[in-house]
C-alpha cells in the first residue's frame, strides 16, 4: 500500500511525503503544480491526502458546514476563503483535478490530534525536523488510516480515528 501526503503552500516549495507499508518511501519539496503531481504520481500512491481545502463553501457563505462540525468538536480548521486560504484552496482544487490517484482533504494538526500524536513524535520516527516536511508525514499517516478504514468522513474532509504506523 502506497500513500501520498502533501502540505500544499503557496508563497514557499510544497512538502510531499510518500509511504509504503508505513514506511517513509520519499520526503521532499516541490514547487510548481506540475512538479507536485509528476514527483508524487511517480510512485503511484492509491491516495494522495493534501492539506488544503478541497471544495468551497456554498454560494453566499464564507465558511464550510465541515469547519463548523468540527469546531464543535474541538477541532480548528481556517474557512477556505479566509485572507490567504483563498489563495491555497483555489491551488487546492486545481492539484486535486490533475491526479489520477484518489484525493482527500486533511489538515495535519487536526490528524495528529485525533490520533493521540504529536509532531514531536513524527520528528523522532522519521528523523526530521522541517515542519512541513513533519506535516507532509501527518498526511500520509491520515492517508494510511484512510486505506485502512480508521477514519471518519465530514464532507470532504477525512478524519483519522485510530493511530497507524506508530
Amino acid at each position: 500500500m502506497t500513500v501520498a501526503g502533501i502540505d500544499l503552500a503557496v508563497k514557499k516549495p510544497t512538502a510531499i511525503a510518500v509511504l509504503e507499508e508505513c514506511q517513509l518511501l520519499y520526503l521532499g519539496l516541490a514547487d510548481t503544480d506540475e512538479e507536485i503531481v509528476y514527483t508524487t504520481s511517480l510512485f503511484k500512491p492509491s491516495v494522495v491526502a493534501i492539506d488544503a481545502p478541497l471544495t468551497l463553501p456554498e454560494e453566499g457563505k464564507w465558511v464550510r458546514d465541515v469547519e463548523v462540525e468540527l469546531r464543535s468538536l474541538g477541532y480548528r480548521l481556517l474557512p477556505p476563503l479566509l485572507g490567504p486560504m483563498k489563495s491555497l484552496t483555489e491551488r487546492g482544487i486545481r492539484i486535486s483535478r490533475m491526479f489520477s490517484a484518489e484525493v482527500i482533504e486533511i489538515h495535519p494538526a487536526t490528524s495528529l490530534k485525533a490520533m493521540g500524536l504529536t509532531r514531536e513524535d513524527l520528528r523522532r520516527k522519521f528523523g526530521v525536523r522541517h515542519r512541513d516536511l513533519i506535516d507532509a508525514i501527518a498526511a500520509a499517516l491520515t492517508a494510511t488510516a484512510y486505506k485502512l478504514g480508521h477514519y471518519k468522513r465530514y464532507g470532504p474532509f477525512v478524519l483519522p480515528n485510530a493511530r497507524v504506523c506508530i
